[in-house]
């Protein structure tokens, strides 16, 4: 099982920056169009990026998303991320932290990010299907939940929920009945905000009423449209010619609720609480959306871990081209903080309107449309 783990860490690694694994969804960014200002009162340089989150105040709404650690090979990847975290006020998370729990000796790899970021949003993470007993391995505790939170020095623990990954993986945990429980413990007892993470499949809104009242700080939604871990595990399937896991990956490669949807129906189911919109962000002006939509940060995986695997100067030049990016959206739409992005208006077509209205949904994409108009049109 160590060695299992720590291999798995390295191919997932390797098989992201190989392979193309994006997922192929309709409903994308592009339907959720921002309203224009021809005159937008706000100065370039003057936009405020900061963005209070579970009680810390971040220079900038980005969440470097929970990627990697558990293997040598991958710790110059998080010190590299880390040392962004740092500079530019950023959180921060690290990817599953089972490797480390099971085998100490792999404990580094992840405490490198603290080391590097002393004073950084750090995030720590274990999987809600490990919370369980699983036919191979028994139920990670409350107390293995907090050497987690301790081995980062962090100030919050994603719980992932990745039961289509494990679905599609050859060594996967399948089972899945007792998870909300005991998601619902260790939020009460861990002793840290807890963000319930999904990893590409998207939360909707019956689920994120659920996470709601089992009492979490946070949902990171991490929707469909961008790296499918469906995708990942299928090649990883492949390789060992178990063809029939293979096969699952690929059939559900395009499995979920797409990002901008998450988003919305997250935010109707638990209003007030804390979004993470991660999922095919690919630019700054995908985050103003994600913004205008609901999101308190902006989550991205893929984009740091390419930049991260070159220097951290590339890790600087994407992050720096990113910001100009939500700056340039932010002045047009005439937004001078994160809380006033939060607010324009946002007109939402396309397969994203769509599912929306078929989830009952209309008055608020009505609302959102007419955000700031003195005197809206009557309704149609």
């Amino acid at each position: 099982m160590t060695d299992e783990v720590k291999q798995r860490k390295i191919e997932h690694v390797a098989i992201a920056l190989e392979h193309d694994i994006a997922e192929p969804q309709q409903a994308s960014w592009a339907d959720v169009r921002l309203v224009h200002r021809a005159l937008p009162e706000v100065d370039l340089d003057e936009i405020d990026t900061s963005v209070e989150f579970l009680g810390a105040r971040l220079r900038y709404p980005i969440f470097i998303s929970s990627l990697t650690g558990g293997h040598p090979d991958v710790a110059a990847i998080n010190a590299r991320l880390a040392t962004i975290a740092g500079e530019y006020g950023l959180a921060m998370g690290v990817g599953s932290q089972r490797a480390a729990l099971v085998t100490p000796a792999l404990e580094e790899t992840y405490s490198i990010v603290r080391a590097t970021a002393s004073s950084a949003l750090l995030i720590a993470n274990v999987g809600a299907p490990q919370l369980i007993e699983q036919q191979r391995h028994p139920a990670f505790t409350v107390e293995d939940a907090r050497r987690a939170v301790a081995m980062i020095g962090a100030r919050a623990l994603a719980i992932h929920l990745n039961y289509l990954q494990e679905a599609a993986q050859p060594e996967g945990d399948r089972r899945a009945r007792g998870s909300l429980a005991a998601l619902r413990v260790i939020a009460a007892e861990v002793g840290v905000p807890v963000i319930a993470k999904e990893t590409g499949a998207g939360i909707g809104y019956e689920q994120a009423l659920a996470l709601n009242a089992a009492g979490v700080s946070a949902i990171d939604v991490g929707g469909a449209g961008g790296s499918s871990m469906a995708a990942m595990e299928s090649v990883r399937a492949q390789s060992r010619g178990d063809g029939r896991t293979a096969q699952i990956g690929q059939l559900f490669r395009g499995w979920g609720i797409a990002t901008p949807i998450a988003v919305v129906e997250t935010r109707l189911a638990a209003p007030g609480l804390p979004i993470i919109s991660t999922g095919g962000v690919r630019s700054g002006l995908d985050a103003a959306r994600a913004l205008a939509l609901g999101a308190t940060l902006i989550g991205m995986g893929f984009p740091f871990l390419k930049a991260a695997s070159e220097s951290v100067e590339a890790v600087r030049e994407f992050l720096d081209q990113f910001l100009t990016e939500l700056r340039v959206a932010m002045q047009l739409t005439g937004a001078p903080s994160i809380a006033a992005m939060q607010q324009r208006p946002a007109v939402v077509t396309g397969q994203t309107r769509e599912w929306l209205a078929a989830r009952g949904f209309e008055d608020e994409l009505r609302s959102m449309a007419q955000r700031g108009m003195r005197n809206p049109p009557p309704n149609q």
